[in-house]
């Protein structure tokens, strides 16, 4: 077998296995559906935990078959269900929201059997939901491997007008950065995958939705030597000062955004 008609037989695999995915996907809508009508009042229960595992395994899934939308909306989906355990949104409208990114799954699976399919639409959908839901807020990601970390700089953003979510791995957090427009970036100097250096210069160099987005990077290290254009808009030093450097760096730029 010469190395054409191998990778023509393992191209054919992968498009089975993705139609495969496609044909399943609508039966998996229908347990994501199930599951989001299923949350009432309790935001942290059994039905919960169900969900955000359904939602958490259909991100994967959609990545590795080639579906990315999808993975982005389940992303922001996870963020959604994460920022219902701590605070007292209503019911009815979280369970409304979910159900706008489930219909948005619903039309990846339409798109996705078209043969030129273009996903710009779920891109502006998602941007649309964003506005909607934090007119006053402001978007942000956190990125850092260490929990107890991260729990230090969301104690340093408690009461700012701000809905974060959180990533370990600079990789993921890339990938996310590079689809998912944010307003704020928080990043440690040292994570999983990609370190945070590597995050900021692929993000300023893209020429993405974000690559002008404010960046505080924290780092033990005070001495870094960044390339022109590229370095973090606040460099917080770890340490005793670092939440309240941190919080004072968040408030400037929530003031600039609201100038």
């Amino acid at each position: 077998m010469n190395k054409n008609t191998s990778l023509d037989k393992a191209q054919q695999i992968l498009q089975q296995l993705r139609e495969d995915f496609l044909k399943e996907l609508p039966e998996r809508c229908d347990i994501i559906e199930d599951g989001i009508l299923s949350l009432g009042n309790d935001a942290g229960g059994e039905h919960f935990q169900r969900l955000y595992r359904e939602v958490h395994s259909l991100k994967g899934s959609a990545g590795t078959h080639g579906i990315p939308a999808i993975s982005t909306i389940c992303h922001q989906l996870e963020d959604g269900l994460t920022a219902a355990q701590e605070t007292t949104t209503p019911a009815p409208e979280r369970i409304d929201l979910y159900l706008r990114y489930l219909d948005l799954i619903h039309r990846c699976i339409e798109i996705a059997r078209e043969r030129h399919g273009n996903y710009a639409e779920i891109d502006q959908a998602l941007e649309d939901i964003r506005r909607h839901g934090s007119a006053h807020r402001l978007s942000g990601l956190i990125v850092e491997n260490s929990p107890a970390m991260t729990a230090l700089y969301q104690g340093a953003l408690e009461g700012q007008p701000v809905q974060l979510a959180v990533e370990q791995d600079g990789m993921v957090a890339l990938n996310r950065l590079l689809r998912e427009r944010f307003d704020l970036l928080i990043m440690g100097a040292e994570t999983r995958t990609l370190n945070g250096i590597g995050v900021l210069y692929a993000l300023r160099a893209a020429n993405g939705i974000n690559r002008h987005i404010r960046v505080i990077l924290v780092s033990s290290s005070q001495r870094q030597g960044f390339a022109p254009k590229l370095g973090p808009d606040v460099l917080v030093p770890r340490g005793p000062q670092m939440v309240p450097s941190l919080t004072r760096a968040v408030e400037k730029i929530v003031r600039q955004a609201r100038d």
